[in-house]
């Protein structure tokens, strides 16, 4: 790994270029699937050289960056997303793409600004409403590593939020990504304007998963700082308007007209 040269790594992007164009005339043609399925084993092998070679590799990390592989990389993926087969050998491909870039992120901010240059919103879209939890989780992965403040506060726009929205049910439904906790817990609740966002576009069961949450995180003494309690604070505060004005609710659902509202 620490002894690779540049030409290893341009040598795979040269390799991988190629096959983003052998697919997408593969793709067209549904006679070659057989030609396919040796691209998504290529394609596979290819991330994996990378992702082994990103490890705890700062210098392997720039290198792929200035030779422009994240973006090659993030093309590919939305190409195979395009594929209409839901293979293993697809989702092999894909899995250890998003691996690769989880690994070219991690601890790397030139890394992470060009991964959420290319990828965000449409790339984690795509991929955090993927039927395969592997390909979600790692989703979240690369999300968690490239996040920051600055960037939370790009999910406040309206067609970023759907970005946020997903974490949340990727959550709620598979209870145990680590990564979509930490999503939330250590980066979108450090944010109360993304939280009353959030909050207005939930079902009531979401937002029950939204309060559950913010109970871990500030149960958590050790782990919240004094600047966060603050945060926590004006949570608090939306949270009792919010019930303030809304609890009349609960009186109507005694009438029979209202029994079935929620």
């Amino acid at each position: 790994r620490e002894t690779a040269k540049e030409s290893v790594f341009r040598d795979v992007l040269e390799i991988l270029t190629s096959i983003s164009s052998a697919i997408e005339d593969t793709s067209k043609d549904s006679c070659g699937l057989a030609d396919l399925d040796t691209c998504l084993l290529l394609v596979a092998e290819c991330f994996r050289c990378l992702r082994n070679a990103c490890v705890e590799c700062a210098k392997n990390q720039h290198v792929m960056r200035n030779l422009g592989l994240i973006s090659t990389s993030v093309c590919l993926i939305k190409l195979l997303h395009g594929i209409q087969i839901k293979e293993e050998l697809l989702l092999t491909a894909l899995r250890c793409s998003l691996q690769f870039l989880g690994n070219i992120a991690a601890g790397n901010g030139d890394s992470q600004n060009s991964i959420w240059k290319c990828a965000f919103p449409d790339l984690f879209l795509t991929c955090l409403t993927y039927s395969d939890e592997k390909i979600v989780t790692y989703c979240c992965m690369v999300m968690f590593t490239c996040l920051n403040s600055e960037r939370v506060s790009e999910l406040l726009d309206p067609r970023n939020l759907t970005v946020a929205l997903h974490v949340l049910r990727v959550y709620k439904e598979q209870l145990e990504s680590e990564w979509s906790f930490l999503i939330v817990t250590e980066h979108l609740l450090k944010c109360p304007e993304l939280v009353k966002a959030l909050y207005a576009k939930l079902s009531n069961q979401e937002r029950v998963t939204l309060l559950e949450l913010m109970l871990v995180k500030v149960s958590d003494k050790n782990s919240v700082t004094s600047e966060e309690m603050n945060v926590f604070v004006r949570h608090a505060d939306f949270l009792a308007v919010s019930f303030q004005e809304k609890c009349g609710a609960v009186l109507k659902l005694t009438a029979a007209g209202d029994a079935e509202d929620e």
